[in-house]
């Protein structure tokens, strides 16, 4: 029996149409969803994915729109390809289940993005994301100081570039202060400041930077000195006068007690630190001297330079194992002014080629000029020396055409002998000997003269008593005379008498003066 038989025609009619609608509303309703977070960030020239998914009807059509313009449509599954705006088709793509894709995302893509899917004959829906893309700022952050009017000290930090721009600040000297991709404070110089590190922190979505810096006062420095020859001719001396500071240290120039300003003679480098001087003449260099002082506005240091005549301060001689060559060696005074150097030598020449190409030597009993070195140079190499001879060297140094007293003279070969210190050694040294021998003899003989004036002084026999006194038996001590009383002296006339003692009448008793015991060797 059918649902028409029971019910009626329009009973029938009516359950069909409740059945429809019932089906419709449990399994087509189109509902799309976010498959993360709806906030994205990425950093430019990476991947990115908007990711969704849906449920409720087969096959939607979805189109995604960037603030409000449609940038990509296609229908799920089609086998038409989706359709993308001209302007992103190397940036965007779409999935098999509708999200967006962004490949090596551009700047410019920061927006918001709207998902919008439809069935036809259903309703539809929607979602929207928010994109950001973020770049980096260039390089590191970078902290500077500088100086304002001799006076201030400018506190500076930076990390330019980057979307959105770095966040900066100095929290050690103003927390309540920040600035966007630079930021710079100005505080007056203190003791407080010099020596203290501050730090400057740079915050951006994408890293985090910081950077310090420490002021800080002049320190203590030695002024270089250059001498070269410049195109026309002038003898060129370059004075430097660096510093370590912060901020960088300005520097004053003067000479004796007037201050140098940039003329023909006198130039001053951009930055101050370089003194430049030109003349022909070098004693025009050594009448005054010069001075710089490095100031900033924690201190300053000042230093003078008394520049000198071409001069040697040392010099030094090696040959090889075979004696064939000799390297001498040099060195000079730091403010000399020397453009260059004559080394000389006295004695067989060096071997040399004629045109014929035969070896020739020579022979000089005076010094003459081998070789000639710039003013930067500091050695120089003689070949083609006969070890069996000797030969002597020294170098000459010059200033244009001022030369300078020579250095002291370097001699090699098999005779070559004392060196010149040694020479000047032995020469303090022998008369100091002879008068150190000429006072020892004169000691010695005061000890002889002495010596025999005492022997030749009379001594007197030692009385008997005396020497029984001498040799008297230990027990006889002061205690046991005192104890056991005291004895009257013997009569020595009453003493039996030698044969020759009788002859001779005794000598009468004298007490002898108190004596001095010593045991004679």
């Amino acid at each position: 029996m059918s649902y028409s038989d029971e019910f009626g025609p329009i009973s029938a009619f009516f359950l069909a149409v409740l059945l429809r609608f019932t089906f419709r509303g449990a399994s087509c309703q189109l509902v799309v969803s976010p498959a993360g977070p709806t906030l994205q960030t990425a950093l430019v020239g990476h991947n990115v994915t908007l990711a969704v998914s849906f449920a409720g009807a087969p096959d939607p059509v979805v189109i995604w729109s960037m603030a409000d313009v449609p940038v990509v449509t296609w229908v799920i599954n089609s086998a038409d390809p989706p359709v993308i705006a001209e302007a992103s088709r190397n940036v965007l793509r779409i999935d098999a289940n509708g999200s967006l894709s962004f490949i090596n995302v551009p700047l410019g893509y920061t927006s918001n993005y709207t998902i919008e899917m439809t069935k036809s004959g259903l309703g539809k829906s929607s979602i929207t994301f928010t994109l950001k893309v973020f770049a980096r700022p260039a390089g590191d952050s970078t902290c500077s100081l500088q100086s304002v009017n001799s006076v201030d000290l400018q506190y500076y930090c930076q990390w330019p570039g980057g979307t959105p721009p770095a966040r900066l600040s100095f929290p050690a000297l103003n927390s309540s202060r920040s600035g966007e991709g630079n930021l710079s404070l100005i505080f007056p110089a203190s003791p407080d400041l010099d020596g203290k590190m501050v730090t400057c922190l740079a915050d951006h979505p994408v890293e985090l930077s910081n950077c310090s810096i420490t002021a800080g006062g002049p320190s203590m420095f030695l002024p270089a000195v250059r001498t070269t020859v410049d195109p026309d001719g002038k003898i060129l001396v370059t004075i430097d006068c660096v510093s370590e500071a912060s901020p960088p240290a300005l520097v004053s120039w003067s000479k004796g007690s007037d201050s140098i300003v940039g003329t023909a003679t006198h130039q001053i480098s951009r930055d101050t630190t370089e003194l430049q001087i030109r003349d022909y003449d070098v004693s025009n260099f050594l009448l005054q001297n010069y001075a710089c002082t490095c100031r900033n506005p924690l201190g300053s240091q000042r230093r003078e330079i008394q520049l000198r005549g071409p001069l040697i301060s040392d010099s030094r001689l090696f040959t090889n194992h075979n004696g064939t060559i000799v390297t001498l060696t040099w060195e000079v005074p730091p403010t000399s002014i020397v453009t260059g150097f004559d080394v000389q030598m006295k004695g067989p020449n060096s071997l040399s080629r004629n045109r014929s190409g035969n070896q020739t030597r020579g022979s000089s009993d005076w010094f003459h000029t081998i070789q000639q070195k710039p003013g930067h140079a500091r050695s120089a190499d003689i070949f083609f020396l006969d070890p069996k001879l000797t030969y002597g060297f020294r170098i000459i140094p010059k200033a244009r055409g001022t030369a300078g007293p020579p250095s002291e003279a370097q001699t090699a070969g098999p005779g070559e002998g004392l060196s010149g210190s040694a020479i000047a050694g032995l020469a303090a040294g022998i008369p100091c000997g002879l008068l150190l021998l000429v006072l020892l003899g004169g000691f010695i003989y005061l000890c002889v003269y002495l010596h025999k004036k005492k022997s030749r002084q009379t001594r007197y026999p030692k009385p008997r008593a005396v020497e029984k006194a001498v040799t008297a038996p230990a027990e006889l001590t002061p205690h046991n005379l005192l104890t056991g009383g005291l004895r009257s002296p013997p009569d020595y006339n009453r003493l039996q008498q030698t044969p020759s003692e009788r002859s001779a009448a005794l000598p009468a008793f004298v007490p002898a003066p108190p004596v001095r015991t010593a045991t004679i060797v």
